[in-house]
């Protein structure tokens, strides 16, 4: 059963850049969701024929794939905001930059955890500031029907994402070490529930 959600929720990561192509935007410079649409493709291809075909070692994945990540996050964010809160977009990445190096200092090829919980961390914390203020924006405007709003879905995914994952990804050292099963389930779990509601979002962009 576990091998079945795994799969489901590995291919249905191009159908948010399947509907893009569809709707003639997977390049549009005014979706700031593109570029995290292209890297969950990316990361559905890789982790196939990577992970799955060719057994090749994940700790490269995972480091490289968290760079890329919070890249994709930070863009959309800054694209969201339009312009505010730019000193605090800007100090978050300095931040975040600086982390990411010392992450740098306990990767190795046969270690993923340390450096795992670190960006994770820090991915999260950023995730969650930005996700707080946009959702206190949303409160402030009456009558504001925000669950037709594509940005609503993005923000949920990447809230509700970060939130089941942040304690998972902090005690990874431990689950490596006594076993991958529950760890795998809950993460697989968190991410269908991301890929659905990005998929709902991409499918309002209308």
């Amino acid at each position: 059963m576990s091998q079945i959600l795994f799969f489901v929720t590995l291919f249905i990561g191009v159908i948010p850049l399947l509907i893009l192509f569809v709707e003639k935007k997977q390049f549009s410079t005014g979706h700031g969701i593109v570029p995290f649409v292209w890297l969950t493709a990316l990361a559905t291809l890789y982790e196939f024929i990577g992970t799955v075909l060719l057994k090749v070692n994940t700790n490269y994945w995972f480091q490289i794939y968290s760079l890329l990540e919070f890249a994709a996050i930070y863009f959309y964010f800054f694209q969201l905001f339009k312009g505010k809160y730019k000193r605090n977009l800007i100090t978050s990445l300095a931040v975040w930059t600086i982390i990411y190096c010392i992450s740098l200092f306990y990767w190795n090829s046969d270690s993923k955890a340390i450096p795992l919980a670190i960006n994770s961390c820090s991915t999260s914390l950023f995730v969650f500031l930005f996700s707080i203020t946009y959702f206190k924006s949303l409160i402030e405007v009456p009558e504001n029907h925000f669950w037709q709003k594509p940005t609503f879905y993005f923000v949920l995914a990447f809230s509700v994402y970060f939130a089941s994952t942040l304690l998972l990804f902090l005690s990874s050292k431990f689950l490596f070490e006594f076993g991958k099963y529950g760890y795998w389930l809950v993460n697989i779990v968190a991410t269908l529930v991301l890929r659905i509601l990005l998929i709902l979002g991409v499918w309002k962009m209308k």
